[in-house]
């Protein structure tokens, strides 16, 4: 049997998400809104407790209508790990506008290695912003050389006024929230941390699609998730809760290669606790609560039945707990 191809279908659905961000060369031709406006420079890269910060206190200069608070996102040239992002860009324009704010992308992906600071001015100047609100940890340009002080020195020239915060900290046990640090934590496992340094549960997002079956033969069907790109999140059994259609459902997922069959490259499968409708082709947004196990080879089927109705009750007794403050 073979799988049915599906990240041409995934990549394009993350292309339209994308398409919610003006890019800056519609400034002029389609987005005059966008100037006047309050200017967040990041890169934006999981959205985290600190991003919320600035885009706050962004919030909090608007002193009338036609105000916008405008995200500037483009990826960190500073990131020097091989690590993917936390979110691609797609999700993290979900994110943001869903926290209220415009977004423009710059189209940095090509770019950030060579912007320097006279560069970005010129740039951010075509918004004729009334405030920029940035990072004290923002860097850009050759070798992430670039710093928020270099923009406000620049930017005092235009008598735009400039707010460089401090990083926040999330108590001694989490440090500084930074792209970094989530996607480090996500690939050892450690969601609860990453959901500490976010302010929300780690997701993914994407449309159920079909798989092998084998879930089903075994009595525990499975949502088939793809990413929309590369995550560094660790190989193993999770507790999730899943978003379709205004519920949130209780599930325990897989992230792996399968050992007991094929050991293929890494998939989500997700099943959902007392649940039993057909959602192929639906839109799934699933939440990674706890980390409960690695993969692992039965010495047969029945084994792996037993260990998979095991994991559904472990999965229930730490979703029982779950706040739904914490949620996205």
């Amino acid at each position: 049997m073979t799988m049915i191809a599906f990240e041409p279908d995934v990549r394009q659905v993350a292309a339209m998400t994308a398409a919610m961000a003006w890019q800056f060369r519609d400034l002029k031709a389609n987005a005059s809104h966008l100037k006047g406006g309050h200017l967040v420079l990041s890169s934006f890269d999981g959205v985290h407790l600190g991003h919320r910060a600035l885009l706050r206190r962004a919030a909090e200069k608007v002193s009338g209508e036609g105000e916008p608070v405008v995200a500037v996102l483009f990826d960190d040239a500073t990131e020097g790990s091989s690590a993917p992002p936390v979110h691609d860009k797609s999700e993290r324009v979900r994110l943001l506008r869903e926290a209220g704010v415009e977004v423009v992308a710059f189209g940095f992906d090509q770019y950030a290695s060579w912007l320097d600071a006279p560069a970005l001015c010129e740039l951010v100047r075509e918004f004729e912003p009334k405030s920029i609100t940035m990072s004290a940890n923002f860097r850009f340009g050759p070798g992430g050389f670039g710093k928020a002080n270099h923009i406000a020195a620049r930017a005092q020239q235009d008598s735009v006024p400039v707010e460089i915060l401090p990083a926040i900290f999330v108590g001694s046990d989490h440090g500084v929230p930074s792209g970094r640090r989530i996607s480090a934590a996500l690939g050892s496992g450690d969601v609860q941390t990453a959901a500490a340094l976010l302010g929300r549960y780690w997701s993914v997002t994407g449309p159920v699609v079909h798989g092998y079956k084998r879930g089903r033969e075994l009595g525990f069907p499975t949502a088939n998730v793809p990413f929309a790109h590369e995550v560094s999140l660790a190989l193993g059994i999770y507790a999730v809760r899943v978003h379709l259609d205004g519920q949130v459902l209780n599930g325990v997922a897989s992230y792996g290669t399968r050992p007991q069959f094929d050991n293929g490259a890494p998939l989500l499968e997700v099943h959902i606790l007392d649940f039993s409708k057909v959602i192929y082709g639906s839109f799934v947004r699933v939440e990674f609560v706890a980390y409960q196990r690695q993969e692992m080879v039965f010495d047969g089927i029945d084994a792996l039945v037993r260990q998979m109705e095991i994991d559904c009750a472990t999965a229930r007794a730490l979703l029982a707990t779950v706040s739904d403050g914490m949620a996205a």
